[in-house]
């Protein structure tokens, strides 16, 4: 039987309605799921990106924008498809050249001296020209994959009949792109398994689109293959989460080799070993001793100084060294905090001594600034075990995993949790000795007394290893004279650390544990020209804000991403800076502009100035409502309150750019002004390592200002309502 198609008033047909949300779902999803896997993938390979995924966001922007710029020029989703191959075969690099590994580019740019990456091994004399050229291929790559994507949503919303349900329909498309790539990241799928879904999301567009050809589909497909090759290995290769760790044994060396333990490596370089130091094997191997004596070792030193600690908080727990070391010094019990779900899964199957089996041993995955607002103290002994990030918070700012873990209030909550005669332990892995200097501020600053601190340069050098600073404190003063031993008792007072003093402590709103001084990196510098200089070659129309009303959209895309920036840090710091706090966080923006659109299409005639108002009102209250207000609340009423509260200003900017949109004509060109906003937003998010975080509301509030002055002259309500 056939169907009666039931026409509208604007004469559009349900299969043509349906047709339409479905291309604009599917390349809204594809987007989304494509920039979060390239950013993720990106970041693993190429380290160095992995302190700078919000750059390579940006780049994703552009393309997108670009695109939508060029909607009424031809479509070709094979270039998209043959660009995505070429990367993967740059990043990949599956047959190892030399000439082609893209990885070279974390060492032509790792060695500047304002900022730290870790195990960064070249000096002042790095090829830095080298490593331009490298970001500018990487530039145009990623421009050539998400153009032809951008082209196609452009077409797709300009030709929408219903520019309320299309426009939300975009943002769920979105929203299903961002749990769908999180599902496949918790799930701990590699990027071959991404790109195969991502071949399948190509596949709906293009049916959706009633495109024929398929060979794009295939491209994809060979990407993937082109992934699975390169990632071959012979160790055991798990991505989690946050990055990719390789297992691999840890041998001694000389004539008879034994195995130590494992090496667990993240993103690329040695993050971790896991050691037997049981009496057992020290006593049967006392020969990988002889340059660092056993009670020199950092796991056996805290004990010197706190021997009858029997409540342990062990923070960055890692695979159980710390653990391990404590329930060997008689602790009976252990609570363990590791953000990393399969580090602990790695520690809980291989670690020689098994720490993680023991019933005194309780493990918490979870951010250790989380932990420190439920913790049950008190402790002992409060232990931060090497906790050091390898890679960013969130796809959409420039923190590290660990930065609000290293900050004033952090360290001010964690001491809240300390028995009136426990201590608080810092072991800290160092590449500049400045780095030593901050710690020692952060701890005298929160107790109001120096730490005791020691560093000893020449085990790590004859070592081959990164030297580690350990700082000790409590609520009383330490110094050395507490050690029984004699011999290690003047071994520390020899490398003792006396501050100088002159390195900024990071805080809440200036979390910037890797950065020396308020500043923006040269690094950051050196990708953020690269990438204005790109966009700047591509011409003044490219840009797409010539006229009045493409700077109204380009303001609102700069000013969102920024708004964006700011709900996702200052969330992480209620909730933590857990993977599904940050999906969260990004859904419940989302959700918001779903919202907003609702009330567009529900109060079409709702006064602008209330809109403006309620606007300037949110955005003022979250540059001054303090955050600890929300810690009152616990569960769901804690995570409901504050994602209202931090994404309220996007309520009201949702209905800003519903109602401007609907009003333009162009809306491929609207979209593209706005998505090049938001690449100029992403880059102006690097001026927080000035300012601070809460600063950028300033920001903010301004770009949205000059939206609101910018904004198309047509009455909105009878747009909206003519387009519903």
């Amino acid at each position: 039987m056939k169907m009666k198609l039931v026409q509208y008033s604007d004469n559009a047909t349900v299969d043509s309605l349906l047709r339409s949300d479905a291309e604009v779902f599917f390349i809204s999803a594809l987007i989304l799921y494509l920039e979060l896997a390239l950013i993720r993938w990106i970041g693993t390979e190429i380290r160095i990106f992995a302190y700078l995924g919000n750059l390579t966001l940006v780049m994703c922007f552009f393309g997108i924008g670009w695109g939508c710029y060029r909607a009424a020029k031809p479509v070709e989703p094979v270039v998209m498809a043959a660009s995505l191959l070429f990367l993967a075969i740059l990043v990949a690099n599956p047959l190892h050249s030399a000439a082609l590994s893209f990885s070279k580019i974390s060492f032509l740019l790792s060695g500047f001296e304002d900022s730290t990456v870790w195990q960064d091994v070249h000096g002042p004399g790095a090829d830095y020209a080298m490593g331009i050229f490298f970001i500018g291929v990487l530039i145009i790559v990623l421009t050539f994959t998400f153009a032809p994507l951008g082209q196609i949503l452009g077409r797709a919303m300009q030709r929408a009949p219903r520019v309320i349900r299309a426009y939300s329909v975009n943002v769920a498309g979105s929203l299903a792109g961002v749990w769908l790539f999180n599902s496949l990241s918790w799930a701990c799928t590699p990027p071959t398994v991404w790109m195969l879904v991502a071949a399948g999301l190509l596949a709906a567009v293009l049916l959706a689109g009633q495109v024929r050809t398929l060979l794009p589909v295939v491209l994809v497909i060979v990407s993937a293959g082109v992934v699975w090759w390169g990632d071959l290995s012979s160790d055991l290769i798990i991505w989690s989460p946050y990055q990719k760790l390789v297992v691999s044994p840890f041998w001694t060396t000389g004539w008879n080799p034994v195995q130590w333990g494992y090496l667990l490596q993240a993103n690329g370089t040695v993050h971790q070993t896991l050691l037997d130091l049981s009496d057992r094997f020290v006593t049967n191997h006392p020969g990988l001793f002889v340059d660092e004596p056993f009670d020199r070792n950092v796991y056996s030193v805290p004990f010197s100084f706190k021997p009858n600690a029997h409540r342990v908080l062990i923070v960055g727990a890692g695979a159980g060294n710390n653990a391990a070391a404590a329930l060997r010094h008689g602790a009976m019990q252990v609570d363990c905090v590791e953000i990393d779900p399969q580090i602990y899964a790695v520690g809980q199957r291989i670690h020689p001594e098994q720490p993680y089996s023991s019933p005194q041993v309780r493990v918490t995955v979870d951010d250790a600034r989380a932990f420190f607002k439920h913790a049950n103290g008190p402790y002992d002994l409060i232990w931060y075990g090497w906790l050091d990030a390898h890679t960013l918070s969130s796809s959409y700012n420039n923190m590290r995993l660990d930065h609000y873990v290293y900050t004033l209030e952090s360290f001010r909550e964690a001491r809240k949790l300390l028995a009136p005669d426990g201590l608080m332990v810092v072991n800290f892995p160092v590449q500049r000795m400045w780095m030593v200097d901050r710690l020692f501020n952060l701890l005298r600053q929160t107790f109001g007394h120096d730490p005791f601190a020691y560093c000893d340069e020449s085990i790590a050098a004859r070592l081959r290893r990164v030297a580690t600073a350990t700082l000790i404190v409590g609520e009383q003063p330490v110094t050395a004279q507490t050690v029984e031993n004699p011999a290690l008792r003047d071994y520390l007072a020899s490398w003792q650390w006396h501050s100088t003093g002159n390195t900024r402590a990071p805080t809440d709103d200036w979390p910037y544990l890797y950065l020396r001084q308020p500043g923006i990196p040269k690094l950051h510098l050196i990708v953020s020209t690269a990438i204005l200089v790109a966009v700047l070659v591509a011409g003044r129309r490219t840009l797409g804000v010539a006229s009045g009303s493409d700077w109204h959209f380009f303001a609102l895309g700069a000013a969102f991403l920024l708004l964006e920036v700011q709900t996702v840090s200052r969330a992480t710091l209620l909730f933590g800076m857990t993977w599904i706090v940050n999906a969260i966080v990004i859904s419940a923006v989302l959700v918001m502009i779903l919202l907003s659109n609702l009330v567009a299409w529900r109060w079409p005639r709702l006064p602008q100035a209330a809109i403006i108002t309620g606007l300037a009102l949110s955005l003022a209250a979250l540059a001054s409502v303090p955050l600890d207000w929300f810690n009152a609340l616990t569960g769901a009423t804690k995570l409901f309150a504050a994602s209202a509260f931090l994404t309220a200003p996007v309520l009201f900017a949702g209905l800003i750019f519903i109602r401007s949109f609907a009003a333009c004509a162009d809306k491929s060109r609207a979209l593209g002004s706005n998505l090049i906003g938001a690449l100029v937003g992403g880059l102006l998010e690097a001026l927080s390592f000035v300012t601070g975080v809460r600063a950028l509301i300033l920001l903010v509030g301004l770009f949205y200002l000059i939206a609101i002055l910018r904004r198309p002259m047509a009455g909105p309500t009878s747009s909206i309502a003519a387009a519903e």
